[in-house]
């Protein structure tokens, strides 16, 4: 085992007492494990995830809270007993979905007394419990540096606690959210980011991958554990959960939840664009409706109405590579060349291991070594064929199965054989 790899599962080993995961559905009391077709153990009713920050205080997010009939609080280690070693063996029967219960006796259930604080800009609620847990160390997040290594503890893949290691990309918001390059579930939201000291320096309170169709996060976005400290300091009397549903900047994620579901529906377009607006109007404070708003009036080719969606995310975060990617979509449906490569290129600089990018950067040089070989600017024609191959290869690195990214390789090194027996201009 790489010594990495063994300090992840000493840290998820070491923290995990403190993990909690939150359970939002109307029977809250009965949580299964289903298996899908190709035998990844999701949990059925499982929402968010959150952890101890005082002896009875908890911290997760308002997004998973927002709209929920009812919430049940499970320690992530009874979690595991009560469900790990049977979801194994049963995850050994291919093909069949299947309804695995946990055993109720091994599962710790926290009594939840209500909310105590609550951060409306920063997507961060604290819950008081009547029991006592253990409480993560909080540390300095104004300390932690660029490129820095951070570690994710929770999430909720499986029945084990889950961990990822990643590094800080870049900060934003007045220094209060931190961009984190990490390949962690998008179910992870309330999970603790830490250093390598062990300290919380964040909250994840955004999976950016998951608004592009991936549902593991490539992007992350923590709240520094400085606001972290700011919101406990602020605690008072409990409310309850349908009295801090009722004010209009919670009620704001709840519409922002039901766009969400429209817009993987795709046949809803035009009702997600309704409901993320009616959520900004309510909480300005929730920039990723931008990139998701964008995305939807894309699909619709409201096109400039979208790149002015993509130009405010990335005004508000300069690091938000899918912004990128999809702001390059709508300028190519436009004919604005130079912009879909300034864009691409911006994303791969960000990150050079966003696939997407790559294919897409591919695709669009193809077609102007298409229009060069036309042109008769044989040399030219080359350079973009070239090009074409590096950024196929290196997607094909990235994700090996891509079919587009086999295809623009072949095409662009058939194309350079033919070539070679033509003098350059």
């Amino acid at each position: 085992m790489k010594k990495k790899d063994r300090l992840l599962r000493q840290m998820i080993e070491d923290n995990k007492k403190s993990i909690v995961y939150f359970l939002t559905e109307p029977d809250v009391k009965r949580p299964t494990i289903f298996f899908s077709e190709d035998d990844d153990p999701k949990i059925g009713l499982a929402s968010t995830t959150g952890f101890f920050v005082e002896p009875d205080k908890i911290v997760t997010t308002i997004d998973a809270l927002s709209n929920a009939l009812a919430i049940a609080a499970f320690s992530a280690v009874s979690f595991q007993r009560a469900f790990g070693n049977r979801a194994t063996r049963s995850s050994r029967r291919r093909n069949r979905k299947q309804i695995i219960e946990p055993n109720e006796d091994l599962l710790e259930a926290y009594t939840i007394e209500g909310i105590t604080a609550y951060d409306t800009k920063n997507n961060l609620v604290l819950l008081k419990v009547e029991e006592t847990g253990s409480p993560l160390p909080l540390g300095d997040s104004d300390t932690v540096e660029i490129g820095e290594t951070v570690y994710a503890i929770g999430g909720q893949d499986e029945p084990r606690c889950a961990g990822a290691e990643g590094y800080l990309r870049s900060r934003y918001r007045d220094d209060k959210w931190l961009h984190i390059r990490i390949h962690f579930p998008a179910a992870g939201n309330g999970s603790p980011v830490l250093n390598s000291k062990q300290e919380v320096i964040g909250v994840l309170a955004y999976s950016t991958g998951s608004a592009a169709g991936d549902s593991r996060s490539m992007m992350g976005t923590a709240i520094t554990s400085n606001v972290l400290k700011e919101l406990l300091a602020s605690s008072r009397e409990v409310m309850e959960l349908d009295e801090f549903q009722e004010y209009p900047r919670v009620r704001a994620y709840a519409l922002e939840a039901r766009a969400d579901k429209k817009m993987a529906e795709r046949n809803k377009n035009r009702g997600a664009i309704r409901d993320y607006s009616a959520a900004l109007k309510l909480n300005p404070d929730l920039v990723e409706i931008y990139s998701k708003r964008g995305i939807v009036k894309l699909r619709i080719s409201k096109l400039r109405s979208a790149i002015k969606d993509f130009d405010k995310m990335i005004e508000i975060n300069p690091e938000h590579i899918f912004a990128y990617n999809n702001r390059a979509s709508a300028r190519g449906n436009l004919g604005d060349e130079r912009g879909i490569l300034e864009d691409l290129s911006k994303a791969i600089e960000i990150n050079p291991e966003y696939a997407i990018a790559h294919v897409n950067l591919a695709e669009v040089k193809i077609h102007i070594a298409e229009d060069k070989t036309d042109e008769g600017d044989i040399g030219e024609a080359k350079r973009y064929y070239q090009e074409v191959i590096n950024h196929s290869a290196k997607a094909l690195k990235l994700d090996p199965g891509n079919s587009l990214a086999q295809r623009q390789r072949k095409q662009a090194q058939h194309a350079l054989r033919m070539l070679k027996s033509q003098p350059e201009v």
